[in-house]
């Protein structure tokens, strides 16, 4: 995250620990810019190549030259549009989430408070931020919401490589992906119904989550939640 992103104001109202937790949001977003906007000049360079090949090929039948053409850029562009941009995608929502537990994680450990055993089958993020959301009255409960709904498209994406047929909470995914707008299901990889996410969707997450991430630290200091 660059210095001019920053309100000055709210720059000096965070604590150290919120700062450090902006600059590893502001690393997320950045990964995101540099990566795509390479695959956009990637693209153009590797087009311009497969149209010079193409024009150095010779056939003897015309019908042969325009499909080779045809698998040639489309090769391309599937390449560029798809497989590495939503690899892309897929490694920035893992980062996100990863930064996100980390935070939740470090934050649990400084409580004044015994913390309450994390129920079987819940996330320990989810179940971090809804004993805070409860504790310092937060009202994060649609974060919580859109937070848990990510972690499910996380783990999707890491043990099912995105398919949703070979993940074993298919039902519950399908039914989460509804309430996401900017992550659906799309047989994009011709390999069945899998994850397809969204240009502009993480970025958008990630100016919510910079919002009240910081603020949750501040605010459960502030009501003696936390070890000095």
């Amino acid at each position: 995250m660059t210095t001019k992103q920053l309100d000055l104001s709210a720059l000096l109202d965070q604590t150290f620990f919120g700062l450090d937790t902006l600059s590893m949001l502001g690393d997320v977003e950045d990964f995101i810019e540099f990566s795509e906007s390479n695959i956009g000049w990637q693209k153009h360079r590797e087009l311009r190549r497969a149209e010079q090949e193409c024009n150095d090929t010779e056939f003897d039948d015309p019908r042969e030259e325009a499909q080779y053409r045809d698998q040639m850029l489309e090769g391309v562009k599937f390449r560029f549009d798809v497989s590495l941009t939503q690899r892309v995608r897929y490694a920035a929502l893992v980062a996100l989430i990863t930064t996100i537990e980390w935070v939740l994680l470090a934050l649990k450990k400084r409580t004044s408070f015994k913390f309450p055993k994390t129920p079987d089958g819940k996330s320990e993020a989810v179940h971090i931020l809804s004993v805070f959301n409860s504790k310092a009255i937060l009202s994060l409960e649609q974060e919580i919401t859109a937070i848990e709904a990510l972690i499910y498209v996380r783990n999707c994406i890491v043990h099912a490589a995105g398919l949703l047929a070979s993940y074993k909470h298919e039902g519950e995914l399908r039914k989460t992906l509804t309430t996401l707008s900017g992550v659906k299901v799309s047989d994009l990889h011709f390999l069945g119904d899998g994850i397809e996410i969204e240009s502009g969707f993480l970025e958008g997450v990630i100016k919510d989550v910079r919002l009240w991430l910081p603020n949750l630290e501040k605010v459960v200091s502030e009501r003696g939640l936390l070890c000095k």
